[in-house]
């Protein structure tokens, strides 16, 4: 057999490390270019400093408010069961689901905010910090001439006090009673989630609002209204969102523009409060349009089909006692609830805290 000379060595070897370098640095550079929205861009660097931490690029988020008749109860807290408030026990859930849960985690290095008014109890707060998640104090936000159509959703404006959240690039929105089965993190790459100019319409101004922004994002799915819905749904799709799953960049001009409607009585109808001011702000005749993501990250009025045809997301209150819930999704439901009750138990005993 003949011996290789040195000169072909040398020269194969320098070829194998020129490829080694081209290959890091490419491979760099489209670290660099996706970092904005990479799961690993969030990991956490020991390191880093607090401040650090409250930087990153993308959140979930969540909402809980004091329940109505918390204010005049006679019942003490450390006699109640926080877990009676559904929407507490969701919040927990699907904190649970989003970061933790081996069949639905989606990335536990993503923060999960909850908003809280000053209404909910310190001991709530205290178990949801906890348990891993970020705690968001907000003031509320009302309007005299706003009047619900149902009184839990008497503090839901304070949802737009999301917008106010200008440390993150971007965030995924989702009410409490959302069950979530599968990995959510693609939905910050979704293509209607980018910030794209709004439009110059003249017939789109008034002159009693806030200007709207140069640039905004607003992206979610319409309301089904009912179960009987096809799935992938069918086009068109309807203009009127629901507000129980978005995402979005935080701005403070848009913020603004919000709050300026909420001075103009009749300017949107108040039943849905938030949503419907969301619904008249995104309108697609006016110059900020919403955009819709895939229809597989989130169904409202879902049901078993949506689940077993790819669906991620399920916007219902699996933990009351509606007949029409759909019984497969409540027992998923259930399920991941008392997984996540058992892990924080053994997780205590051990005397391990939250990552």
């Amino acid at each position: 057999m003949t011996t290789p000379s040195p000169k072909l060595i040398f020269l194969c070897t320098f070829l194998f490390l020129a490829s080694a370098l081209i290959t890091l640095t490419v491979r760099t550079s489209s670290y660099h270019t996706h970092a904005l929205f990479s799961p690993s861009s969030h990991r956490k660097n020991p390191a880093a400093t607090a401040s650090d931490s409250l930087k990153s690029k993308v959140a979930f988020a969540t909402f809980l408010a004091g329940r109505a008749h918390d204010e005049h109860s006679s019942v003490d807290e450390a006699d109640s069961d926080d877990n009676e408030d559904g929407y507490f026990l969701g919040a927990r859930v699907l904190n649970y689901q989003l970061r933790l849960s081996a069949s639905a985690g989606t990335n536990a290095s993503i923060p999960f905010l909850v908003l809280v008014t000053e209404d909910v109890s310190a001991r709530k707060r205290a178990t949801l910090a906890s348990e891993g998640a970020s705690i968001v104090p907000v003031a509320k936000l009302n309007a005299s001439w706003v009047h619900p159509g149902a009184d839990r959703w008497r503090d839901v404006l304070a949802k737009l006090r999301l917008f106010e959240l200008t440390a993150y690039a971007k965030i995924c929105f989702l009410d409490a009673d959302t069950l979530v089965t599968g990995r959510l993190d693609g939905v910050f790459y979704d293509e209607a989630t980018m910030v794209q100019p709004s439009l110059g319409r003249a017939d789109g101004v008034r002159e009693d609002e806030a200007p709207v922004p140069r640039m905004y994002s607003f992206a979610t799915h319409p309301d089904y209204w009912t179960y009987d819905h096809a799935f992938p749904p069918a086009a068109p799709e309807s203009d009127y969102l629901n507000c129980g799953f978005f995402v979005f960049a935080p701005s403070r001009d848009l913020f603004a523009y919000y709050v300026s409607l909420l001075s103009l009585e009749g300017r949107f109808d108040p039943n849905y409060p938030e949503q419907n001011l969301l619904n008249y702000a995104h309108r697609s005749e006016g110059n900020m349009p919403w955009r819709h993501l895939w229809y597989g990250w989130n169904v409202n009025w879902p049901t078993e089909k949506d689940w077993r045809a790819g669906a991620r997301s399920f916007h219902a209150k699996y933990w009351d006692g509606d007949p029409t819930h759909d019984e497969v999704l409540k027992r998923i439901w259930r399920d991941q609830r008392w997984e996540m009750e058992g892990y924080w138990k053994g997780r205590r005993m051990e005397g391990i805290e939250a990552g």
